[in-house]
């Protein structure tokens, strides 16, 4: 029978044809050990953050059973916590099902021009937060990757800066040629941090209380260097951050800078 386990040894070490079959089980038994942890480690992961606004939820329907006479205004309370713990939960699944399932991974590249789609994402995430985005393009260009992955990555960049950013000021999102930086004026990244804000579920200590799934910049990176860039955090001069990612121009991409439409 079937025993599940991957840490079989496979004989087979030469170089004739045996010996090629035995190492090319062994690279695939060991990919797929790799993606089998990697599945635990999320559903582990998952299981954790899915249970705090679960909890919150009950807790929240609970007090409006137990407490019918309360006033209209604490009922409002209870409910706008109701609908921002559903929204929450809503957001994780989603991010979720877009990790475990693969729909990042298994899209073709297209030629995307950078100052649309920033221009597409702010306009939409402007719109559906009530926030004020605003785009500069200091170098136009474009790029080669998955459409809906990088827009993915670009809405959860100016999302994260509006889920941070309290002021009342606009979320502002540069493009300089390959390199998309979105700006906020929250309460930055701490020292050290500046890596690990890309680590699934990662939090730091001022992003506890924060609503979201812990998902977001992990999309963000996997989208991103699975299309050959890389990305970067850092804190904002003037307090805030600095979250972006940088992927290579097309190659027959015209090397003229394009118009900065705004002053720094």
């Amino acid at each position: 029978g079937s025993s599940g386990r991957l840490d079989v040894a496979v004989p087979g070490t030469g170089t004739d044809e045996v010996g090629r079959l035995g190492a090319a089980f062994r690279y695939m038994l060991g990919a797929l050990a790799l993606s089998r942890g990697e599945q635990q480690r999320l559903v582990q992961d998952a299981g954790h953050e899915l249970r705090t606004p679960l909890t919150s939820l009950k807790t929240n329907l609970s007090v409006l059973r137990r407490h019918p006479e309360m006033t209209p205004e604490m009922r409002d309370g209870v409910l706008d916590d109701l609908d921002s713990e559903s929204t929450e939960l809503t957001e994780l699944v989603n991010e979720l099902v877009a990790v475990a399932s693969g729909d990042l991974e298994a899209q073709p590249n297209e030629r995307i021009d950078m100052p649309a789609l920033a221009a597409e994402v702010a306009e939409r995430v402007g719109r559906r937060r009530s926030r004020d985005v605003e785009v500069e393009v200091r170098t136009a260009a474009v790029v080669d990757a998955p459409r809906s992955a990088l827009d993915r990555a670009v809405t959860n960049l100016v999302d994260n800066a509006c889920k941070f950013d309290q002021t009342a000021g606009p979320i502002e999102v540069v493009v300089d040629g390959g390199t998309l930086t979105v700006l906020d004026r929250g309460p930055g990244i701490p020292a050290g941090e500046e890596g690990r804000i890309f680590d699934r579920f990662h939090r730091a200590e001022s992003a506890r209380s924060m609503p979201g799934s812990g998902l977001g910049l992990s999309i963000v990176r996997d989208v991103i260097v699975r299309a050959g860039g890389s990305v970067s955090g850092a804190q904002r001069a003037g307090g805030g951050a600095a979250i972006g990612f940088t992927l290579p121009v097309s190659p027959d991409w015209p090397s003229e800078p394009g118009p900065v439409t705004s002053d720094e």
